[in-house]
């Protein structure tokens, strides 16, 4: 592709996960190859998964070509159709934009990549804009699988519910995470909370009592800083109300939270160890 690379599958462009730096089938090759160059962390849709994702995937990037000691001859830039990397904490916001200058991250807020033109080797960004790139790693376009969208029960895309308590239209029919209209990001935290009270609220109608849970609309993520810095963000999106979040700052204490986080999960889930 005239030199520009990709993350790459089966002959498909497929972008990179945000917040990992390799997805399954082989493409940690494409980083282990690159060899210096631009780098272009870009999101491709609103909405869009974990707003933190972008910003945790261009820290890591750094300190992965600090690593094999490329980055001296590397540019990373990060493009965000937010305004802010979180919006709801400014001072998580703050601590990231800080974060960015110090590693020389090129920050692009407000604006979306719409395309890629391989030949020129750069981005189309929905401004009309350009930036370019040896190295692009996407933040894919977010939509409802096919089968939701064919389900009927979307309007626009998504499954409109009450927000407190995650009913839809449909007598009996709840929904949850990142098909619904709720208003909160598309991420697993907030699935969760939400998957809670419905299970309350159908426990509660099977007993034939009145279901008390509603839905709070708040969820925590913690936030890879790099080297081995971990800050942890607590946001709240609530019906009738400004989104609002709180932020500890980035340290090596919240390894071993976010570890117990994702493996105690795991094994509720799975029943399985954390690999």
């Amino acid at each position: 592709m005239d030199g520009a690379e990709y993350i790459v599958s089966a002959g498909d462009l497929l972008f990179l996960p945000p917040g990992r730096l390799s997805v399954d089938v082989g493409d940690h090759e494409v980083l282990a190859r690159f060899d210096g160059g631009r780098v272009l962390v870009g999101v491709t849709s609103t909405p869009f998964k974990c707003p933190p994702a972008p910003s945790e995937t261009a820290l890591m990037l750094h300190d992965l070509l600090s690593a094999r000691g490329i980055r001296d001859r590397s540019r990373v830039d990060l493009v965000m159709p937010l305004g802010a990397p979180i919006p709801p904490s400014p001072a998580a916001s703050a601590a990231l934009l800080t974060a960015f200058a110090e590693r020389g991250i090129g920050w692009h807020p407000n604006r979306l990549v719409r395309g890629l033109d391989p030949r020129r080797k750069v981005a189309l960004l929905a401004d009309g804009g350009e930036l370019p790139f040896d190295l692009f790693l996407g933040v894919p376009v977010h939509r409802a699988p096919q089968v939701v969208l064919d389900s009927g029960m979307c309007v626009d895309g998504w499954i409109p519910v009450d927000s407190l308590t995650l009913r839809t239209r449909y007598e009996g029919v709840y929904a949850v995470g990142d098909v619904t209209s709720v208003g909160t990001p598309k991420a697993g935290v907030f699935a969760e909370g939400q998957a809670a009270v419905v299970a309350e609220q159908i426990i509660a109608a099977h007993r034939g009592d009145g279901a008390s849970a509603t839905y709070d609309g708040t969820g925590i993520c913690f936030v890879e800083f790099g080297e081995e810095r971990i800050g942890r963000v607590q946001v709240t999106f609530r019906r009738g109300e400004r989104p609002f979040g709180t932020f500890d700052d980035a340290s090596d204490v919240y390894r071993a939270d976010k570890t117990e986080f994702g493996s105690s999960r795991v094994r509720r889930w799975f029943g399985r160890a954390w690999s």
